[in-house]
């Protein structure tokens, strides 16, 4: 997770100019603006309260699915992504792309869409030709000699009427690369940040494609590197996304997920949506996966603009930023290593993002940003 602190962002408008989405670009990576007020469409006192929107029926075949996320996929993927072979992912570096290409071969592996991202630098890298269409290569900084790279696949949605509509869910899967030693130790491994939001991004990815009907609307499966720089990958994402950002009805970001509280996850979004009180709903509806979606805890942190989904807030995209927060003593250190990740605990965090996930292409009512009347 990125240590900078920024703002938040206003009420999202599909219809919303070119030049307001700079200024709120702007805006939301400056502090420069308040947040909008909460409220209904459709005025109403305390005595008529609006109902809630009704929850998604889940696919006959959720327990197929859920099944593949497990504790020993998750351990064995943090395991390669965060291991000291990869040499703290910096970005760019060979070792950022080395775990690129693993990631890209396990959306191949699925049989996942790619975005035909720019074959010839692909080449130019030696990336092989299967790989290509999930690599977006893009210069994080000026002063960068090597490129830096996000991976992209996505799922087909089911339903035609609505299959050009997104659900977004996104890692990053950069770290800190080589640094001070700490007790002899140099290589920052990133095991929790964020090899553990990594590994649930691609088992998310699996379980949904173990269903025999996909959600209505297409999840896209996005993992961004220079986070730690300064959340460059996911800025260079949205500026260059394959489908046009407003299409994008909702981003879920898991980040740092593998540490701290076991029966619990803080959902972080933006104070004028109600996206949160959707997934509360959906926490709520499934109690055996003992996962207590808490809402932000740490409010002085400034945490909604520190991860991967700030850049997609001036876009009015409602974003739930799961996370278990950066409160142990391995946070951005050379000792944040695979063996500590509560394994069994990431798997239930997981699986909730799955119903997430599911609700938000399913609904027929998107989550979105009450008007104030």
């Amino acid at each position: 997770m990125w240590y900078r602190f920024g703002s938040q962002a206003m009420r999202r408008d599909r219809s919303i100019s070119r030049a307001a989405v700079a200024v709120l670009a702007i805006a939301a990576l400056t502090g420069t603006f308040a947040l909008a007020g909460c409220g209904s469409d459709t005025p109403s006192g305390p005595d008529d309260p609006d109902p809630p929107v009704p929850l998604a029926s889940p696919p006959p075949d959720a327990a197929a699915a859920l099944a593949t996320i497990t504790e020993a996929d998750l351990a064995a993927r943090v395991g390669i992504v965060a291991d000291d072979s990869t040499l703290g992912r910096a970005t760019p570096s060979p070792e950022l792309e080395e775990v690129a290409l693993y990631l890209a071969s396990e959306f191949d592996r699925l049989g996942l869409l790619g975005d035909d991202q720019d074959a010839a630098m692909c080449t130019e890298r030696g990336a092989p030709a299967d790989y290509c269409p999930y690599l977006q290569w893009y210069t994080a900084a000026p002063t960068d000699t090597a490129p830096a790279l996000n991976v992209v696949a996505r799922l087909p949605g089911s339903d035609p009427a609505v299959a050009d509509e997104y659900v977004l869910v996104g890692a990053h899967f950069d770290h800190l690369g080589v640094g001070i030693p700490v007790a002899g130790d140099s290589i920052y491994n990133g095991a929790d940040d964020n090899g553990s939001g990594t590994a649930g991004v691609l088992e998310l990815a699996e379980a949904f494609t173990v269903l025999a009907t996909p959600p209505r609307r297409t999840i896209i499966f996005v993992f961004f590197s220079a986070e730690e720089r300064g959340l460059l990958g996911s800025r260079y994402y949205v500026q260059h996304a394959a489908v046009p950002t407003n299409d994008v009805v909702a981003m879920v970001n898991l980040d740092m997920i593998g540490r701290n509280w076991t029966d619990r996850v803080a959902g972080i979004s933006q104070l004028d949506s109600d996206i949160f009180e959707r997934s509360d709903r959906v926490a709520d509806a499934y109690p055996s996966l003992n996962m207590d979606l808490i809402s932000d805890p740490w409010p002085n942190e400034q945490f909604l603009i520190r991860s991967d989904q700030a850049p997609f807030i001036p876009y009015r995209i409602p974003v739930m930023f799961l996370t278990s927060g950066t409160d142990h003593a391995d946070y951005h250190k050379p000792s944040d290593e695979a063996d500590k990740i509560d394994y069994e605990k990431t798997a239930r965090l997981t699986k909730l993002a799955f119903r997430l996930l599911w609700e938000f292409a399913e609904t027929t009512v998107l989550p979105g940003f009450p008007v104030t009347p």
